[in-house]
């Protein structure tokens, strides 16, 4: 649904990045068995949720070779069905499923028709996700209606605005592994992930957000709508973030896969950021490109 946690292709080995392109194309896989409008939903958030639970989890990926519905003249390598695959899809089932009911109730005419739509397709998705996955379906549903109120009331503080979405980023990051000094470390990790997601969410959003009169922290900072200004206020907090995710992912150690999670950890989000601060949108009038053709 976002798609802001990606990996920086210029830096990264090409084994890396077809490995990665796999996982992501075994999600979307995965995501079809939950039911076609799942593979809708598809996101590179997720696609770095699944290399993650591999990776802690010294998952040893297994590929196969097929095309598939977005490139039928072309077979691709995926990444075979795995329990980093199956958790990771219906986790993203869980999370879009909430996200297209909050959106239901946004100011913005298209965003709510669209949600509209896809929601009918995704009420028996989330039903076979919340059974594989109840406690973080339960989770979500109470985060979200904090969302929705902390929307209502206007809230001007972004950390309180961006809580719920990192709140069940790190609830989904604390399921990969039982450990338990890993799990505090994955929870941290995903709290910050989530934060970063609603940060870029938000900055990408203010110039439709002030036009429409939608609700947007970032452009309760400033009494007058001054982008450059609210630009350097974001930046702040984003860099912030940043630097509190590569204190807690440097806990984890040793990892296998390390050079992807490094590659998006340490390149891929700043990369991101950039672009985001510049006013160069990732994901708003144009389609997103996995091969990093931006």
């Amino acid at each position: 649904m976002f798609g802001y946690i990606r990996p920086f292709k210029p830096r990264m080995e090409k084994s890396d990045y077809e490995l990665y392109k796999a996982s992501y194309c075994g999600l979307c896989k995965e995501l079809k068995k939950f039911g076609i409008t799942s593979r809708m939903t598809l996101s590179y958030d997720f696609a770095f949720l699944a290399v993650l639970y591999m990776a802690v989890n010294g998952t040893e990926i297994s590929l196969d070779k097929k095309s598939c519905i977005a490139h039928p003249l072309k077979k691709r390598n995926f990444v075979k069905s795995c329990d980093a695959l199956t958790f990771t899809a219906a986790a993203e089932c869980i999370s879009v499923y909430h996200k297209l009911k909050d959106d239901i109730s946004d100011d913005k005419f298209i965003k709510k028709a669209a949600a509209k739509t896809l929601l009918s397709g995704m009420k028996k998705p989330y039903k076979k996700a919340k059974k594989l996955l109840p406690g973080l379906a339960g989770f979500t549903e109470e985060k979200m209606k904090l969302q929705k109120e902390t929307e209502d009331k206007k809230t001007k503080s972004i950390d309180m605005a961006a809580e719920p979405t990192a709140a069940i980023m790190s609830a989904m990051a604390g399921e990969i592994t039982d450990n338990p000094e890993k799990k505090r470390i994955l929870m941290r990790i995903g709290y910050l992930l989530g934060r970063f997601i609603y940060l870029c969410d938000a900055l990408d959003d203010m110039e439709i957000d002030y036009k429409t009169g939608g609700y947007n922290p970032l452009l309760l900072q400033e009494e007058e709508y001054n982008p450059e200004r609210i630009r350097s206020l974001a930046r702040d907090s984003i860099y912030f973030t940043l630097g509190e995710l590569s204190n807690a992912y440097v806990l984890l150690g040793d990892i296998k896969y390390k050079t992807i999670t490094d590659n998006v950890i340490y390149m891929g989000l700043p990369f991101v950021a950039e672009k985001l601060l510049k006013g160069e949108s990732l994901t708003k009038g144009k389609k997103s490109s996995f091969d990093g053709k931006e």
